[in-house]
Order: C-alpha cells, then structure tokens, then sequence
C-alpha cells in the first residue's frame, strides 16, 4: 500500500509549529522550546504563541497528572488561531477543547461539536493531525458505552496512520485499541497491538506513551492468564513513576494493585492503590473512582481477607454506575466466589446472575466488533484501491476531484451497510455465554467461506472435535457450578493457547470445535499435542480444593478428503472421536482411524 504524502507543517519544515511535531516524539526537548517562547510572548509573533499554548494545552491534556489545567492554554490558542486566520491550529483547538468535554462528563456534546468539525478537518488535516479528531471521537463512544463503535473507529483511525510514516500518533492508537479490546475481552489481540505500540516506541522519548502502552500490555497479559509476564510488565511500568518523567494515573495504579496483589506482592500493591485513591481525591475523570476501588479491593483479597467483601461490593457498584465492564466482570466473578465459599449461595447466585449481564454485554461488543472486520475487509478493499488511486490524482483535474467524491460517498455508503449488518448480528448469539466461545451457529455460517478460501489458494483446513475425559466426574464429585466454572477456565486456555487465526467452538456440554486454516493434520495435532499438555496443569480452585488433572480424548478430519462441508467433517471427526475414547481416552485419532 503506497504512502499518503505528507504535507510541509506536516513534516515540521513550519518553524512556528516544530515543537507541535516535536512534542509527541520527545516532549521533554518540545516543552523546553515552548517555555522559551511562552516566556517571552512579546518577542515572537501570535501564530508562533499560539502552537506554543497548543503545545502546552496538549501535555497537560494528555501528558500530565493535571489534565484540567489544559483549559486556559487550549482556549488563549484557539482565539489566537481564529485572529490569525490558521485554521489547522484553530482545528487542534476545537479538539482539545472536546476533549475537555470529556472530562467535564459532558461526550454527547463533545461528540456533536466533533462531527460538526469532522468534514472540514478530513479536508484540511493530514492524518497525523486528524488523529487527533477521530481519536477523541472515538472516545466519547467509548465513554457512552457504545464500545463497538468506539472500535470501528479506531480501526479506521489505524488505517489511515498505516498508509503514512510511523509516528507516536500511531503508537497511540495501537494502545488505544489495546485497552478498547481488553474492555470487550479480547485480550489475544490486544496483547499483539499493545506489544507493537511497545516496539515502535523505541523511536521516541515519550515515556508517558510508554506507559500507557505498557499497563495495556500488562491487563492483557492477566486477562490471557499469563501472571508472570503481567508481573515483569509492571514492574517495568511502575518504574518510571515517581522518577519526575511521567504522571501516575489512576489505570496503572489499578493494574499494578491487581498484579501485585495476585503475586502477593503487598507492600506494593498498598502503594498502588494509595496512589490511586490520592489521584481519585483530586479528579474527577470518567473512571478515577472505579480504577481507586479495584486497586483497594485486590489490596483487600491479598492483605485483609476480612475486609475483601466490603470492598469488592464497593468495586463492583462504582463500576456497574459507571458501567465499566472489566471492572464489573472481576468484581462480580470475584464476589460469586466468596459468597459461595461463606455459604451465603443466594448473594453467589445474584452476583454470578450481575456477571453474566456484564460477560453478556462484553460479548455482544466484541461480536459487533468482529463482526466488522470480517465482513469490512472485503467490502471496503476495492473502495480503498480506489480512493487511494484518485487520491493522488486529484490534483490533474476537476473531473478526477469529482470521481473521488463519489467513490468516498460509496465507501461511506458500504460503511453504514455493514454497520446495520453488524447491528443485526449483536442481536443474535454468536457465542456461547459460559465459556465466550464462538457457538454452532457462528461455525455454520464461517465454514463455506473458509473452505472456499482452502480450495482458491491450496492451502489445509483441518478440523478438530475435543472431548473432555471423564468430566462427568467433576459435576458429581463438585456440583455443576464447580463444572462451569472448570468449563470457563478451559474455554480460556483453548483461546489462549491457539493461534488467532484458529477458531474456537463449544460443540455442546464438555465437547469443543476447533478450525485449523492453513493448517495439516500433523501440525493440527501438534497444536493438540500442546494444548494437551497445558491442559494437564491447569487446576481449578474450588470451595478450598483444586480441580484438576484434565484431559481429552479428540479427533481430526482434513477438508477435502474427509468432506467438504461441517457436517462432513464434523461427522468423519465423530467416528474417529468415538474410536478415541473406546481405545482408552487421552489421545488424537485422525479420521477412519489413523493415529496422529
């Protein structure tokens, strides 16, 4: 894909705006510029003081433990930038003044003043610029509880910022989507996005984007089970704070807490969670309270078990009033917990009935989100060729500016398509409320497009059918909230363990499906052959015992020699399965009975 060109501001040959571009690669050398010209007003011109006061209204924006003290600078900017007639700046002001909004609790109003301004800044802005607008936008969804389309946004956000040089503005957004999937619970993904924020930020000398980029990381890592690296990540995280090169926030405090407490690490997450409420105290940010609840809950599990309920009812009503999903998810999964442990069964059921509303929610989101990508990629690939042909174009003639029009109107009008189609399916169950899963149906409606895609390019499609061992054991032996909760846990390591491309299924009961595109039978069963064993150590804390020792009988089935349609390959697994588990459980037999 060719690069957009970029304009001369836009590169920073503008000397009245170099610390504007220099900030976000370095803000400490950028800050040091603003200063002497903040300073010293009188010796430079207003177009000059003007980015310098955008400068500084930005890192108290987003760069300070002080996000209010923005206000004045962004306000003396943007009426600077009107008297002087620089309607990029005035742009930039707008947005900052939005965002300010957002804090204020106000984003409906915040997101009419930015539609309102969304035309002309696309004409006027390039996309390091426009990254401003549409990630504000997109923000003031993801405070209005409409995740999905806080997500498109910021994927269409990504993809403008991949067509140019890489920039912070990039690192952002890729941060920015990580902790957008975590809050849905998609944390395979999130964890990839914020590990490529971490790589580009070795260009720059922005530790605060580090940090940011690093607590994505961190709760993606916990939310993927994987403790110990979460662990390093933090430690790595929370080291910069208190140095005097970035501001805590109330995120990292909340995080750090939650692994601290997990590693019984109690002095430090002490430390987290009075930074949390002290920056709680002094702000009222959308989430401040909920993050400083977290933290005193987690520090309460760890240090003063006594104590944990109260303050897990305490995390759970902040986040339900703020509807905070992650939040909500682990407080109320934590409190079903402890009141089943105490015997008070119906408070367990009432919170585990407040978990699966929350889980539910999550789920719809991220099927809504998905859903988008699957189905944008092919509608909107040839509309992108275009757009970007005419783009640079546009220039020889009126005629190839009006056919440029028109294919933006279609791709606007593709884009509001899929978003009625995307709609429709958050109606719908596409995955399985236990475990997260995808279910039947979404199996059902994938298959023909993957199997085309194995026959056009010649590549394997394996399909595998999994069978928990004996799991009738569990619900006998621990009840049936004991087998959920087992269920859940595997249906986690399942998608922890495979690749993203793989897709995972609850087939029904203790029975799962899995799709291995671009995959053989061998390297399906060495991808078994793993999860297999990390299956083996997984154990399950439940009423003070530990579950575990699990294992699965499975069967696989090639597309094309076993069948070509699930049904084919589902019942050619079948047999096999069956054969599997007369032969003595615990091992993989391919289709009309070949060991693998």
């Amino acid at each position: 894909m060719c690069a957009l060109p970029v304009s001369a501001t836009a590169r920073g040959d503008d000397s009245a705006v170099a610390f504007w571009e220099l900030h976000f690669r370095d803000p400490a050398a950028a800050l040091a510029q603003v200063q002497r010209v903040l300073g010293k007003p009188q010796e430079h011109d207003e177009r000059t003081v003007a980015w310098a006061e955008l400068t500084e209204g930005f890192h108290r924006l987003f760069f300070s433990g002080g996000p209010l003290e923005a206000r004045p600078w962004l306000e003396r900017a943007g009426r600077r930038f009107v008297g002087v007639g620089d309607r990029r700046g005035a742009l930039l002001a707008d947005t900052g003044r939005a965002r300010m909004l957002i804090l204020d609790q106000q984003p409906l109003v915040a997101r009419d003043r930015l539609h309102a301004l969304l035309p002309d800044a696309k004409r006027a802005l390039a996309p390091t610029d426009l990254f401003w607008v549409l990630n504000t936008l997109s923000a003031t969804y993801y405070y209005t509880e409409q995740l999905d389309e806080a997500i498109r946004l910021m994927y269409e956000t990504l993809e403008l910022l991949r067509r140019v040089e890489p920039s912070p503005q990039l690192v952002t957004i890729l941060s920015n989507l990580a902790a957008a999937l975590v809050t849905v619970g998609d944390y395979a993904p999130a964890r990839e996005l914020a590990q490529e924020a971490l790589g580009l930020l070795q260009r720059y000398r922005n530790p605060q984007v580090l940090l940011y980029a690093r607590s994505n990381l961190a709760e993606a890592l916990a939310g993927t089970g994987d403790w110990d690296s979460a662990l390093a990540t933090v430690d790595a995280m929370l080291g910069e704070v208190g140095t005097g090169r970035v501001a805590p926030q109330n995120h990292y405090c909340s995080i750090g807490a939650e692994v601290y407490a997990r590693h019984g690490r109690v002095d430090d997450a002490r430390r987290c969670a009075e930074i949390a409420n002290e920056i709680h105290r002094g702000s009222a940010g959308p989430y401040t309270e909920v993050y400083a609840r977290w933290a005193d809950a987690c520090l309460a599990m760890a240090a003063a078990p006594e104590a944990a309920l109260a303050a897990l009812v305490l995390a759970a009503e902040a986040a339900a009033r703020r509807k905070h999903l992650p939040v909500m998810c682990k407080a109320w999964d934590a409190l079903s917990q402890r009141y089943a442990a105490l015997g008070r069964f119906e408070e367990a059921w009432h919170a585990q009935r407040r978990l699966l509303d929350a889980h539910q929610q999550r789920l719809l989101n991220r099927a809504s989100a998905r859903y988008y990508l699957l189905r944008v990629e092919h509608e909107l690939s040839s509309a992108r060729e275009e757009r970007d042909r005419e783009s640079s174009l546009r220039h020889e003639s009126e005629a190839l500016n009006r056919q440029l029009a028109e294919v933006n109107a279609e791709l606007s009008r593709k884009m509001r398509e899929v978003e009625e189609l995307q709609s429709r399916l958050a109606l719908e169950a596409v995955h399985d409320p236990l475990t997260g899963l995808f279910n039947r149906r979404y199996l059902d409606s994938t298959m023909p497009g993957l199997g085309g895609a194995a026959e056009r390019h010649g590549t394997p499609l394996t399909l595998a059918l999994i069978d928990l061992d004996h799991f009738k054991q569990v619900n006998d032996r621990h009840g049936h909230l004991a087998g959920d909760k087992v269920l859940r846990r595997i249906g986690k390591l399942l998608a922890a363990s495979l690749r993203p491309s793989d897709i995972v299924a609850r087939w029904g009961g203790e029975e799962f499906c899995v799709i291995f595109p671009a995959t053989d039978v061998a390297g399906a069963a060495t991808a078994l052959a793993s999860l297999a064993a990390r299956l083996r150590s997984l154990e399950v804390e439940w009423a003070g015992k530990v579950v575990g020792g699990f294992t699965f009988s499975a069967a696989l089935a090639a597309y094309g020699p076993h069948g070509r349609t699930l049904a084919e390959l589902v019942g050619a697994a079948d047999d096999a399965l069956y054969a599997a588990k007369g032969a003595g459980r615990d091992r993989v037999l391919v289709a009309h009975g070949a060991a693998a």
